[in-house]
């Protein structure tokens, strides 16, 4: 009996040890993976970034904001933190892990609309931090929107168990770097969408939803907070706060009072403080062009590569 009970441990001690290890390989070969949001993490974990000039925001930072062209134009260094699908609270959450590991940035380029100001009640996309759950920055933050990732990193492949796709991936990965689709490709951060343009009735459905509950005291506190943290981070740099183009159609719609009492609050706080600035380019010559666009909310390859020109050609303005 002591025989059997020895063989049947050292069965799953190798059963063990083989879990751990294809889990090993998958994280590492998704962690490695070039222009990937995965390797994007690694490079921010590993303090690798440093970048001059930080880019963050939601789906409209992370797909709006070319760094390469910014990086270019300002002759600086440039990296897109942006957190697709996550709120003003992910998107500081995401910029403290990066403070972590990476040297302070000399300009800051926030995105800044309506749907900045939603607080995730969820973690969207969780399975980016897949091979990361076992990094103490990482699992502090996700475990407080759910509790399983606090033992999903010590029971082999778990966190595998309902994206097998992924663990796939992950494995394929470590001989093969062509195994992403084009969208989903990252290059310092910013995923360019080759997608054509679509009218997303949904999202114009959502402007109607702003012109109810406000609460202007609220509002004003919350855009001086959002300014404040990243003054208190880096007190030195250079914050812009960015309202990149809308669509047309979404522009033809009656303006919210909450997006007018943000604009208002943002421009009072731009004359108070010399190194803010708010750049409203939520209405130009790119929204009425629909090749710009894959969405009324959203720009495309072509649409991020003339905006971020623009804007960057409206930093050196003001720098200079």
């Amino acid at each position: 009996m002591k025989n059997f009970l020895k063989y049947i441990l050292k069965i799953l001690a190798v059963i063990l040890i083989s879990f751990f290890g294809i889990q090993y390989f998958s994280d590492s070969g998704l962690r490695n993976l070039k222009n990937s949001i995965y390797n994007d993490w690694d490079n921010i974990l590993q303090g690798k970034i440093n970048a001059d000039v930080i880019v963050n925001g939601s789906s409209r930072g992370i797909f709006g904001y070319n760094c390469e062209i910014i990086g270019k134009e300002l002759n600086s260094s440039c990296f897109n933190i942006s957190f697709n699908a996550g709120g003003y609270y992910l998107q500081q959450s995401k910029f403290d892990i990066y403070m972590q590991r990476n040297k302070k940035p000399k300009f800051i380029i926030q995105n800044i609309d309506l749907a900045h100001f939603q607080k995730n009640t969820e973690l969207p996309n969780e399975e980016q931090f897949t091979p990361f759950i076992n990094n103490q920055s990482i699992k502090s933050f996700i475990t407080k929107y759910d509790p399983k990732f606090f033992y999903l990193g010590y029971i082999p492949l778990l966190k595998y168990n309902q994206n097998l796709k992924l663990l796939k991936k992950g494995i394929t990965a470590n001989f093969s770097s062509s195994i992403q689709n084009e969208n989903d490709k990252t290059f310092d951060g910013f995923s360019p969408q080759n997608r054509a343009f679509k009218i997303d009735y949904h999202n114009l459905k959502k402007i109607k939803n702003y012109k109810e509950n406000i609460d202007e005291k609220k509002i004003r506190r919350l855009v001086n907070e959002m300014v404040d943290f990243y003054f208190e981070r880096n007190k030195d740099a250079k914050v812009f706060f960015v309202w990149a183009p809308e669509h047309k159609l979404r522009c033809d719609e009656a303006f919210p009072l909450k997006g007018k009492i943000i604009v208002d609050e943002l421009n009072i706080i731009k004359n108070k403080n010399k190194n803010f600035q708010f750049i409203n380019m939520r209405i130009n010559d790119i929204s009425s062009h629909n090749e710009y666009y894959y969405d009324t909310f959203h720009l495309n390859k072509i649409g991020a590569a003339v905006f971020s020109k623009q804007l960057t050609n409206k930093i050196k303005n003001i720098l200079n």
